[in-house]
């Protein structure tokens, strides 16, 4: 069991109940003490979960709020999904561009898909995102100001907003709390919200990235309206009717095969 299966079985063994035991863990996963509390320093650190002697439990602010709104939730949900989205952004990545990527989870997948190009421009309001980049070591990283979202990675606020002014890029790649062939590209953070909009505006393209669980589920307001979207991404789950739907508002298709 990989890292991330572990740690999403431990967030939905806490959101079951008020905490676990430690023990209980390793029983329940069959790995050791120090895998366990290795993944459980990890999460804590991430805001994920609070550690106290010989167990953990979610954080107040996790009970209470959707798991979009936490980082570490966010990136062990729909793995292989994100994974198959991600490589297929990729292909729409070249040598001399400069791009946007937003702070999600999903469009962090992309990133080891493009490693092998050698002459790219990253533009990011994500510190996981822009980390992952630096990691590679070989692209230009720009990352933009503002106030850092507590468990977020995301950074945001005016700032941001006035350096972007500055900026322009060939493509923009997003994702989204849902996605309707009504409604667009919707959320519900309205600071982040600003942000993408004005990410979109200063892009020639924008691919947005979504797995097929988010379709046809419209959340608090629309920040990319059908139209302005070029490249839709999303996995092999998609129903016909709602592909059908897609193209039928001008938007280019991508389903990404699981596992391939």
């Amino acid at each position: 069991m990989i890292n991330l299966e572990r740690r999403k079985l431990i967030l939905e063994i806490l959101e079951k109940g008020t905490d676990v035991s430690t023990q209980e863990l390793i029983d329940r996963l069959g790995v050791t003490g120090a895998t366990i509390r290795s993944d459980l320093r990890e999460m804590q650190r991430e805001g994920a979960i609070v550690r106290y002697h010989g167990g953990a439990r979610l954080t107040e602010l996790n009970r209470s709020s959707s798991p979009n709104e936490n980082y570490m939730r966010r990136s062990v949900m729909m793995v292989a999904e994100k994974s198959a989205i991600g490589k297929a952004a990729a292909a729409f990545v070249s040598d001399g561009q400069t791009i946007f990527i937003d702070a999600s989870s999903t469009a962090f997948h992309m990133i080891e898909h493009i490693r092998h190009l050698d002459n790219l421009t990253v533009v990011t309001n994500g510190i996981h995102t822009a980390m992952e980049v630096q990691r590679i070591g070989k692209f230009r990283t720009v990352i933009i100001g503002g106030v850092l979202r507590p468990h977020s990675g995301a950074i945001e606020g005016l700032l941001c907003e006035e350096m972007l002014r500055r900026i322009s890029a060939d493509a923009y790649f997003v994702s989204g709390n849902g996605f309707s062939a009504e409604s667009g590209l919707t959320g519900h953070n309205f600071y982040e919200l600003e942000l993408k909009k004005l990410c979109a505006e200063k892009c020639k393209r924008v691919v947005v990235m979504v797995d097929s669980g988010k379709l046809n589920s419209d959340s608090t307001s629309t920040f990319i309206v059908p139209e302005e979207i070029s490249v839709l991404i999303t996995d092999s789950g998609i129903d016909e009717a709602t592909a059908r739907k897609i193209k039928a508002v001008g938007i280019q298709l991508v389903i990404a095969p699981i596992g391939a």
